[in-house]
């Protein structure tokens, strides 16, 4: 019996340590999981980060310091004003919704997500009654960002940051809240100007005039005979506009040569010219030169986009221009090819990934590497998905022979394979050129050929035309405009876009109308990559200490090159790792002490 009661007396204290283990254990991840959950909604964070100076130009260019978590008391001032003039336009208070496309597990576990994120946080708690962050896992439930597509037909990715008020929103990919000092090979951003991004966002979502994109309709351009109140005689490029509309631009007609040019105007786009641009380039009689206009336009780091394709007639004033740009549309002169008859426009036949018998409608390649070209479709590319994007009755694009070529080695540490690009430096103006797409590689070069009077076209050995088998059928220049900003840095990129699309079908409405076809995603990304809206004036960006943000952003670096934790970061670490072992060990010693005093008191 004593055994028994023994063993059932073990038992019972074993029970109910093993008991009280369990509820302690889940007493602990209740109150983890509770504080995470409550510390985030209630943004209960204290900022480490290295201290950032940035600009307030409204104080003759004073230095404040920031930490990376800190909202700026300008972003403060900004928004408080921005807000109540919205409030004295509505009934009700204005609200505006931060939806992230992930999930918040994703959106912390990389610096360039992260900043974003607790930047909307902060503002949150900053506006409680207005600015409400909240957040939908795209990839498992896509339907649940609907709403917020510009067609019903394009892709909304887990980088993407959605801000909504009312009926109105803006779409921002994760590369669109930071600073680049330059588009040069490396892409390297140097600041993070989410706050200044935030606050143009909700400055255009609860009031402000969207940015203009004008179509010029004095060259022959199919939008001439088009009503913008009449949707219905849009015909094939419906979809088009629409998507122009779902990249947050409003749209008007411009005659380049009688009008000018509106003052929120931030793109002009010119679709199949078939009239040339007047320009006083060698006629001095041209009172009014739409070149020069278009010129001026770009000056203030704005954006132009023309689609020509096999069929445009030769434009020699606006083609001339576009060569200023690394921009040569190719067409076939008689001089090259073996047979010196042979005139006209060139079209690609790309037999490796075409659609239809001639190989003349092609599946299109996405750009390699890094810099520009890539960038314009970072969101996609990072995906994993690269939907199909289809190119019809396409002229070739060639880095204009005037730039000088650069070649980027591949690196097989960030998994980045090698590509070329074009650069021109005169006059005081920097230009790089980049495609965006092209066709296949040149692993076959046979496939790939360019065809004039109906015929492949061959060299003097009878070789069909093409080289190695690439042609360029969109390409995107960039001119480095410097602007003042932020810790001294006097040039930080504000660049001026000329984008060249060498095929008026891939925007035709049965390639844009289709799930099947990533053309409205492409023609998305590429609309808000050059987008310019109204920047707030004196919010600056936050200088990086580590411009590799995929890395971690709390690391600096030393004079001698050696990586070193932020002072703040090494503070906060000793603290919460010593203090809770000190802790445990004194209550240790104390509890050994009390049971070794009573036991001798015992005894």
């Amino acid at each position: 019996m004593k055994n028994g009661n023994g063993w059932e007396r073990k038992l019972r204290r074993g029970s109910a340590s093993l008991g009280l283990c369990i509820i302690v254990l889940v007493a602990v991840l209740l109150l983890n999981v509770g504080m995470t959950a409550l510390c985030t909604s209630q943004f209960w964070f204290i900022d480490l980060t290295p201290k950032s100076s940035y600009t307030v130009y409204q104080q003759h260019n004073l230095y404040k310091e920031c930490g990376m978590y800190t909202l700026m008391d300008e972003t403060r001032d900004y928004l408080d004003y921005i807000i109540d003039q919205a409030n004295q336009s509505r009934e009700e208070p204005v609200k505006v919704d931060i939806i992230f496309c992930s999930e918040p597990d994703q959106l912390t576990k990389t610096d360039s997500m992260r900043y974003v994120y607790y930047t909307a946080l902060a503002l949150q708690k900053q506006f409680p009654d207005t600015i409400k962050v909240s957040w939908r896992d795209v990839w498992s439930n896509p339907s649940s960002v609907d709403m917020y597509r510009s067609t019903s037909y394009s892709t909304i990715y887990p980088s993407n940051v959605i801000v909504a008020s009312g009926t109105e929103f803006r779409i921002s990919t994760a590369r669109s809240f930071y600073t680049y000092d330059s588009e040069s090979s490396t892409d390297v951003p140097v600041g993070y100007n989410g706050q200044k991004q935030f606050v143009k966002q909700i400055l255009d979502v609860t009031g402000a005039e969207a940015p203009i994109c004008c179509l010029t309709i004095n060259h022959g351009e199919p939008f001439a005979k088009w009503d913008l109140n009449n949707r219905a005689t849009w015909d094939d490029y419906q979809e088009f506009m629409n998507v122009i509309e779902g990249a947050g631009y409003e749209i008007q007609f411009l005659d380049l040569a009688n009008d000018e040019i509106p003052e929120n105007c931030r793109l002009i786009l010119t679709f199949d010219p078939q009239t040339d641009f007047v320009s006083a380039f060698g006629n001095e009689d041209v009172t009014v030169s739409e070149t020069k206009k278009l010129d001026a336009f770009l000056d203030k780091s704005y954006s132009f986009m023309v689609f020509m394709d096999a069929d445009t007639p030769h434009l020699p004033n606006l083609e001339e221009y576009l060569t200023f740009w690394g921009i040569e549309y190719q067409r076939a002169n008689g001089q090259n090819e073996a047979d010196e008859t042979v005139k006209g426009n060139y079209v690609i036949r790309d037999e490796a990934h075409a659609l239809d018998g001639t190989g003349n409608t092609f599946i299109a390649q996405y750009p390699t590497g890094r810099g520009i070209g890539a960038a314009t479709m970072s969101d996609i590319i990072s995906a994993g998905t690269e939907p199909k994007v289809i190119f019809g009755n396409a002229i070739p694009i060639a880095f204009s022979s005037t730039y000088d070529r650069g070649y980027v080695m591949a690196d097989e540490k960030n998994n980045t394979p090698a590509y070329t690009y074009a650069y021109a430096n005169r006059d005081g103006w920097s230009r790089m050129i980049y495609d965006v797409f092209r066709t296949g590689t040149t692993e076959n070069p046979a496939n790939y050929s360019v065809m004039a009077d109906n015929r492949v076209l061959t060299d003097e050995n009878g070789n069909p035309m093409g080289g190695s088998g690439v042609f360029n059928v969109m390409t995107i220049s960039a001119q480095r405009r410097t602007v003042s900003e932020g810790m001294g840095y006097t040039t930080v990129n504000q660049p001026s876009f000329v984008c060249a699309v060498g095929s008026t079908d891939c925007v035709k409405k049965d390639l844009l109308a289709s799930t099947s076809y990533g053309n409205t995603d492409a023609l998305l990304s590429v609309l808000r990559y050059m987008g310019k809206e109204v920047n707030p004036v004196g919010l600056s960006f936050l200088a990086l200490y580590d411009m590799e943000i995929a890395d971690d952003q709390h690391m600096t670096t030393d004079t001698t090159g050696v990586s070193a934790i932020a002072p703040g970061i090494i503070t906060a670490t000793v603290i919460l790792t010593v203090l809770p072992a000190i802790t445990m060990i004194v209550a240790g010693v104390v509890v050994l002490v009390r049971r070794k005093t009573r036991r001798n008191a015992k005894i």
